[in-house]
């Protein structure tokens, strides 16, 4: 157990009222200090989290701890971030949380401060200025602040020559938006660049989208399908996974800076990512209007090349794939599984799940990739 060796001010003048106005001697000074210490390591160390053998967390509730936004990024399971407190919140399972923090009584007040990943508790001069608590010194980030009678105030989220703490009852409203936040939504979906497409894109990398959807976060911010999406927020996009990943770390009501390609310029587009709506998830077990068949012996003998799969036989005027698919057509793949019977066909049409079918289709004696967007199938 460790204090700090410098004392402020403040503690020495709470050190005279021990010795003056209570009457307490040195001896039983030490004896109510070391009391108060074992007590906040016996109440305390439950609620404290360290993550990645460093990362200081304090449990706020029995899944969700909180720690400083910029000491988040290699803990996984993040749930929601607000930059302006400079707070994350993560899922975790099975806490003990602190549950009543309470707002010191002051101004100008001496503090504990619980550090679990070194099992320190420092005592500490702050005054208070608002929803935070600036703390003289460079002290942990993640820190447990208490106040001097042992009531859980804050978290340190600002570690400097003036460290800050974050009075966690103040932002209360803050944090439970937090806990409640959904994941973003961008509103497209893209595929990755395949050499075959960036042939005809110009580009060798990327994600081009192929659709998007009406009155979504993309929509409003102007992207249209087509564009390959080449950066994410800075980051090169050389696949779709790229995006993925970037996208599934931010949350409903953040922004995410695009850049593309668009006929061969590059255009930045800032996007508000968005709830995804519920309904937008349709199970796709076929393609509404689209009669195949076998290939016909007569095409099959007119062929300039070798070719399996199956044919496009007849299509009705209500079909998704219209103007996509053609009367004619041999379909050799869908989303890159080599289609050669009918039964192939229905099984690929099915398991898409939540992807836009890419197919390759065999046309007018040559091969093709032709998309039909998920939201058609709806």
């Amino acid at each position: 157990m460790f204090t700090d060796k410098n004392y402020s001010k403040t503690l020495v003048i709470c050190f005279f009222i021990f010795f003056f106005v209570c009457s307490v001697k040195a001896e039983e000074l030490t004896v109510i200090l070391k009391e108060k210490i074992d007590t906040i390591y016996q109440k305390f160390s439950p609620s404290l989290i360290t993550l990645n053998n460093s990362v200081n967390a304090i449990a706020i509730d029995k899944d969700f701890a909180i720690l400083p936004a910029d000491t988040a990024g290699s803990t996984g399971s993040v749930v929601g971030i607000d930059s302006r407190l400079n707070i994350a919140v993560v899922r975790l399972k099975e806490l003990t949380p602190i549950k009543n923090f309470s707002k010191p009584s002051g101004t100008d007040e001496v503090f504990f401060l619980f550090d679990a990943s070194q099992k320190h508790i420092f005592i500490v001069k702050g005054k208070v200025k608002d929803k935070v608590v600036d703390i003289q010194g460079k002290k942990p980030p993640g820190s447990l602040l208490l106040s001097i009678d042992l009531k859980p105030l804050g978290i340190v989220t600002k570690s400097d020559e003036t460290s800050e703490a974050l009075l966690i009852a103040s932002v209360s409203s803050e944090i439970n938006k937090l806990i409640k936040r959904k994941q973003g939504w961008l509103g497209l979906q893209a595929q990755t660049v395949t050499q075959e497409l960036g042939k005809v894109l110009s580009v060798n990398y990327g994600a081009v989208v192929t659709n998007i959807y009406e009155g979504g976060p993309s929509d409003k911010a102007g992207l249209k399908r087509g564009d390959v999406i080449i950066e994410a927020d800075g980051l090169k996009i050389k696949e779709l996974k790229d995006l993925q990943n970037l996208i599934s770390t931010k949350f409903a009501g953040e922004s995410v800076f695009l850049r593309v390609l668009r006929d061969g310029v590059q255009k930045d587009f800032p996007v508000v990512l968005e709830e995804s709506p519920q309904t937008m998830i349709p199970s796709i077990p076929q393609i509404k209007g689209v009669e195949i068949s076998d290939i016909p012996e007569t095409v099959k003998s007119n062929l300039r090349k070798s070719v399996k799969g199956v044919f496009v036989k007849k299509m009705s005027e209500d079909s998704p794939a219209l103007g996509i698919l053609r009367e004619g057509d041999i379909i050799v793949e869908i989303n890159k599984k080599s289609i050669t019977t009918q039964k192939e066909f229905n099984e690929a049409i099915s398991q898409a799940g939540q992807n836009d079918l890419l197919i390759l289709v065999y046309r007018q004696d040559s091969f093709q990739y032709v998309i039909i967007p998920l939201q058609r199938l709806r």
